[in-house]
C-alpha cells in the first residue's frame, strides 16, 4: 500500500506509554493535522514518522508504522530521509550553515546534486520563503521566526514524498504562516504527503485534509470546533498607573552595518503588563534585550530602574530584570528541574522556597526529579518561567512564552503575570499571540521595520483589521470568525 500507514503504535520510554495503539494513514498529496496539549506525545509520534525513533532515540516500541507497505523502523535513516522528512520542533538544531544560502544549499549539496540544480533550488527557496533580503545573514543575526523558516526552507527544498513539521508555526509571524500555507498547499499539488504537529493550526485549517487530537496517548478525529485550541477571552484588569520603570529614548541599535532599531522612544511603567508584537525580523527581541543590558545602545538611551544599562552589565541587572528566551535550551545548565529551579535562588541567596512554589505554580513540581531535557518544549518554557519567578525580580521579560503551550498552560501564564501586575511588577512579553496579548496586556507596543509604529489599548490595535493588514498582525479569533474550544 502506498504512503504511509500507522498501526497500532504504542510507544513506552520507562514510565508508562507516551502513544498507545494508534492507528492513521497518510497518502502522497494529503496534508493532515494532529492538535494536542503540551507533552501529549506529539514529538513523539513525528520521531516515529521519520524513524528518529528507535534508530537515535531510545524508546519501547511496539505495532508498526509503514512506508509503501514496508517497515519503516527496519530501514536505515538514510533511507527514510530521502522519502520522509522531517521540521523539529526545536528548529536550530538544524541548522547547519553560518549563512542563509549556506544552510538552504547545504542538504542539497549532501545529496549530490549539479550545481546548476542546487543554484535554481536556492534561487527557488529564497525567493518562496520570502528571503531574499536575508539571503546573506549569518544565522545568529536573525530572529527565531526568520531561523524556522529558513529550516523549513531547507527541509522543503530537498523535495521528500512526505515532511513532518513539529510545531512549525511556533515563532512565525502571520506573514510566515500565511506562506507556510501556501506551501502545504503546493506541496500537495507536487503530491506530496504532509503532515502537522501542533498546539494549534491557526492559519492552516483550510489546506489540511484530516485533523486528529492527540490526547492522553490516544488519537481521534477532530471536531472542527477544537482544531484552534484557544482560551476563552476575558477582559484583562487595567492598572497603568505605575512609575516608569523603563524608558527609552531615541535608541538606535546596528548589527554590522543595518540598523536595526531606528530612533525608538517608548515607556513602560510599574505594575503594567506590554506585549511587543510585529512581524519576525522587526526588531522585537533586539530591543527588550537593551532593557537587561544584553545589549548596549548604539546611539541613545536606555534606563532601567533609574540605571543607564550602557553603564552596567546584564549579570548587574540580573537581580532586577529577569529574562525568558525564545528557545527555552538556552537556560538549562542543571541536571534537575529542581537544581534549575533553585540555581538563581541560590545565587542570590534568596529562600529555597521560591523555587518549590515557582515550580508549582507552573505545573511542575510532581516533574522536579527529572532531567530538563527530558521535559516537552512547552514544559521546558514554564520551566524557565519558574526559575525566573524563584528570583523574585522587579521586571520580567517572556520571549514568545506560549510556544508549545495547550489552552490549561495559556491560563496559568495568564494569572501567574495578572498575579505580579498586581503587585506591582511589570511584565514584558514578546508575541505573535494576538488573541494572547488581546486577553492579557494592558498596551501593546507594534515594532515595524525598526520603529515603534503604534502604542496604544490591546483592542484598539487587535481589534483594527487594517491596522493588523498594515503591520502584518496575526488577526484574533474574533475577526476570524472560528468557533472556540469549549470550557
Amino acid at each position: 500500500m502506498e504512503g504511509i500507514q500507522v498501526r497500532g503504535l504504542t510507544c513506552d520510554y520507562g514510565d508508562g506509554p507516551v502513544l498507545k495503539n494508534l492507528f492513521f494513514s497518510i497518502s502522497r498529496g494529503e496534508a493532515v493535522g494532529i492538535v494536542g496539549p503540551s507533552g501529549c506525545g506529539k514529538t513523539t509520534l513525528a520521531y516515529c514518522l521519520t524513524g528518529i525513533i528507535p534508530k537515535r532515540v531510545k524508546c519501547e516500541v511496539e505495532g508498526e508504522v509503514l512506508l509503501d507497505g514496508e517497515s519503516l523502523f527496519e530501514k536505515s535513516l538514510t533511507e527514510v530521509t530521502g522519502k520522509v522528512n522531517i521540521v523539529m520542533q526545536n528548529y536550530e538544531i538544524q541548522i547547519f550553515g553560518l549563512t542563509v544560502e549556506e544552510d538552504i544549499v547545504f542538504g542539497l549539496e549532501n545529496l549530490g546534486l549539479p550545481v546548476e540544480e542546487i543554484g535554481k533550488r536556492l534561487e527557488w527557496a529564497l525567493k518562496t520563503f520570502n528571503l531574499e533580503k536575508y539571503r546573506h545573514y549569518r544565522i545568529s543575526e536573525l530572529s527565531g521566526g526568520l531561523k524556522q523558516r529558513v529550516v523549513v526552507a531547507s527541509t522543503v527544498v530537498l523535495r521528500p514524498d512526505f515532511i513532518v513539521m513539529d510545531d512549525p508555526t511556533s515563532n512565525l509571524d502571520w506573514r510566515g504562516v500565511k506562506s507556510l500555507r501556501d506551501t502545504v498547499r503546493m506541496l500537495k499539488s507536487q503530491n506530496r504527503g504532509v503532515v502537522i504537529l501542533a498546539r494549534r493550526i491557526k492559519g492552516l485549517r483550510e489546506v489540511l485534509d484530516r485533523v486528529y487530537v492527540l490526547e492522553e496517548g490516544s488519537l481521534r478525529e477532530a471536531e472542527v470546533r477544537e482544531t484552534e485550541n484557544t482560551v476563552v477571552r476575558t477582559p484583562a484588569k487595567r492598572r497603568v498607573d505605575g512609575e516608569p520603570v523603563i524608558e527609552v529614548e531615541n535608541l538606535w541599535f546596528r548589527y554590522l552595518q543595518e540598523y536595526v532599531l531606528r530612533g525608538v522612544s517608548l515607556r513602560i511603567n510599574s505594575g503594567e503588563v506590554v506585549a511587543i508584537m510585529g512581524p519576525n525580523g522587526s526588531g522585537k527581541t533586539t530591543l527588550v534585550k537593551h532593557f537587561n543590558g544584553l545589549l548596549k545602545p548604539t546611539k541613545g538611551s536606555v534606563k532601567v530602574l533609574g540605571v543607564d544599562v550602557s553603564k552596567t552589565t546584564a549579570a548587574q541587572m540580573a537581580r532586577h530584570v529577569a529574562f525568558v528566551f525564545q528557545d527555552p535550551d538556552r537556560h538549562i545548565t542543571c541536571n534537575t528541574v529542581w537544581e534549575e529551579a533553585v540555581f538563581g535562588c541560590r545565587n542570590l541567596g534568596l529562600p529555597e522556597e521560591n523555587a518549590k512554589q515557582a515550580l508549582a505554580s507552573m505545573g511542575l513540581l510532581e516533574k522536579a526529579d527529572r532531567p530538563p531535557y527530558s521535559l516537552s518544549m512547552g514544559e521546558k518554557t514554564r520551566l524557565s518561567i519558574a526559575s525566573a519567578l524563584a528570583m523574585n525580580p522587579r521586571i520580567f521579560i517572556l520571549d514568545e512564552p506560549t510556544t508549545g503551550q495547550d489552552r490549561e498552560t495559556l491560563r496559568v501564564i495568564r494569572d501567574v503575570v495578572w498575579k505580579l501586575r498586581d503587585e506591582g511588577k511589570t511584565v514584558i512579553i514578546v508575541t505573535h499571540d494576538s488573541d494572547f496579548a488581546l486577553e492579557i496586556s494592558d498596551r501593546v507596543v507594534v515594532v515595524y521595520n525598526g520603529e515603534i509604529a503604534v502604542d496604544s489599548a490591546p483592542e484598539d490595535i487587535l481589534l483594527n483589521e487594517e491596522l493588523l493588514e498594515r503591520y502584518e498582525l496575526e488577526p484574533p479569533e474574533a475577526l476570524m470568525g472560528e468557533v472556540k474550544v469549549s470550557e
